[in-house]
């Protein structure tokens, strides 16, 4: 695997007990992957509404955050259950792939006209994990359809992201996703980006050693979907080569700790800053901008936390400038005793755009199928439930 595969998929290495599968019959788990689709779901369309030209990045980065550690703090607040962000939000523009969640303090991007905006975030209750990602384009004539090599990378990210979804079934393999993802980009002209995949998740556990590349892997190895599953499924395609690689003008922002790498610091402040991480963030990933936010006096003790390899950064990952990178991920569980499976994410709408290309006939059979969508209502204001 590349570098840049194994630091995109951030694998975590604790040793993976029984008891973090996922019980889909457990009432209680049920609620809490409902409340963080919810959760997910509603900052996803609140940080979508937002992009607009001029707007900027690292404040509509801050909105999402803001809103999903607002909402998440108002449930299951008896006991020590931890709540907030699975993957703070990141918005990618135009040839940007992933992880763009700028500083305030930096010279943030700003929306323009013609922008393919690409809209990534994630929720977790006590360690169940909702996320999910869209891509939109700031169309300067909303009313005519975008056109084009946009189109063409949009249209063939969506469809596919519909049709992996439709595949996640009890006894289906993994790579009949990989196939039919591949056959429909091939169909729009596109390519999907190396070193990004499809996951599927436990509780705690963001990206899981069972992986659906979107390209080529040869380290990754077929498996089959089994009841009390969750997977995320991640479609990024690229109008070039699809070799997308570390940024080299966007500094990392986004960092996530390595559980099993030793602790030990120099500096006092080094070692708030670790106390700080693992009491907000747990083991997923967040922004150093939520970190300084806590406390600006953290820039000075992440260096040496990154440096000895306890926060591991998950750089900016580009394609070459130019090209146009779509992104649509969402967040599907197989149901236990053969109920079928149901998707958390809620389906968005395509955006409005006019492509050349066109799927073949089995792919277009298999978009037709019925999706189980659950009814993932905010809790906050829904009766009925006990979420203290």
């Amino acid at each position: 695997m590349s570098q840049l595969a194994r630091q995109m998929r951030m694998v975590d290495s604790r040793v993976d007990p029984e008891d973090t599968w996922n019980n889909l019959s457990d009432s209680t788990v049920m609620q809490k992957y409902q409340a963080s689709a919810a959760f997910a779901n509603e900052a996803l369309r609140l940080v979508l509404t937002n992009c607009t030209v001029g707007a900027n990045v690292s404040e509509l980065c801050k909105l999402g955050d803001d809103y999903i550690l607002e909402q998440a703090a108002k449930v299951f607040s008896k006991g020590s259950v931890e709540r907030g962000l699975a993957f703070p939000t990141c918005i990618s523009i135009n040839n940007v792939v992933s992880n763009y969640s700028p500083l305030k303090d930096e010279s943030a991007a700003v929306l323009e006209a013609g922008d393919v905006v690409k809209v990534e975030l994630g929720v977790q209750i006590d360690g169940y994990v909702s996320t999910l990602a869209h891509t939109i384009v700031l169309n300067p004539t909303p009313l005519e359809p975008v056109t084009g090599r946009k189109a063409d990378v949009i249209a063939a990210a969506y469809m596919a992201a519909e049709a992996a979804i439709r595949l996640v079934k009890a006894g289906n393999e993994s790579s009949q996703i990989f196939q039919t993802v591949n056959q429909i980009a091939s169909s729009f002209g596109v390519r999907p980006v190396e070193g990004t995949a499809s996951h599927l998740m436990k509780r705690f556990l963001l990206e899981a050693e069972q992986a659906i590349p979107n390209s080529t892997d040869p380290s990754t190895t077929d498996f089959t979907f089994g009841e009390n599953e969750v997977i995320s499924i991640n479609i990024v395609f690229s109008t070039g080569a699809g070799q997308a690689y570390e940024s080299t003008t966007h500094p990392t922002t986004v960092y996530q700790r390595d559980v099993s790498a030793a602790q030990g610091f120099k500096l006092k402040a080094s070692r708030n800053t670790f106390n700080t991480v693992t009491k907000n963030f747990g083991v997923f990933p967040f922004s150093s901008r939520g970190l300084f936010d806590l406390d600006p006096a953290h820039k000075l003790g992440l260096p040496e936390v990154v440096k000895s390899g306890v926060l591991c950064g998950r750089p900016v990952i580009v394609e070459q400038d130019g090209e146009f990178v779509a992104q649509f991920k969402a967040t599907v569980m197989v149901l236990p005793g053969n109920t079928g499976s149901m998707r958390l994410s809620a389906p968005l709408n395509c955006p409005y755009v006019h492509s050349v290309g066109a799927v073949q006939d089995n792919i277009s059979t298999l978009l037709k199928q019925d999706v189980r969508v659950a009814k993932a209502k905010n809790p906050t204001v829904t009766s009925g439930m006990d979420l203290s």
